[in-house]
């Protein structure tokens, strides 16, 4: 085997065996008059189970992204008997298609894709690329409208 093929195989073995990055999703619950927020979020391989988030509580997971980055979760949210919400939570590049071409992983800080949830809807909070890392979030974007239950 030429020196070539041995280079290339342990450099696929080296990336192969890097253990990947963790990421943490946090859902915090900021609806008004103490709604408790429901929430229940899923992978590919894994089903989180429903959470009942209390007013200004929240609830996280965290995880890391496999080896080809297709890594996705998804919750179903609602905030009482007539609103809900489906969205994506985490998203690694392979999904960014999706979202239009927004690749999460390149926003969040810290690993870390935080979400507010309020009367309006849900919102994406991130720092711009470069940002420091000891200053405040800086971007809040309305993500989902709350629809109206069928």
């Amino acid at each position: 085997m030429g020196s070539l093929h041995v280079k290339a195989i342990f450099l696929l073995l080296a990336i192969a065996i890097t253990p990947s990055t963790a990421w943490t999703v946090r859902i915090v619950n900021r609806l008004s008059n103490k709604k408790v927020l429901f929430a229940h979020c899923k992978s590919g391989d894994d089903d989180l189970g429903p959470q009942y988030i209390k007013t200004r509580d929240e609830f996280k997971f965290s995880f890391r992204v496999n080896f080809f980055r297709t890594t996705l979760f998804w919750c179903n949210m609602s905030k009482d008997k007539k609103s809900h919400a489906s969205l994506d939570v985490f998203w690694s590049f392979s999904n960014a298609g999706k979202h239009g071409g927004f690749d999460l992983s390149t926003w969040a800080v810290n690993e870390e894709a935080l979400w507010i949830v309020r009367d309006d809807g849900i919102y994406l909070w991130m720092k711009a690329p470069g940002w420091p890392e000891d200053e405040p979030y800086v971007i809040e974007t309305l993500f989902r409208r709350w629809e109206p239950k069928r």
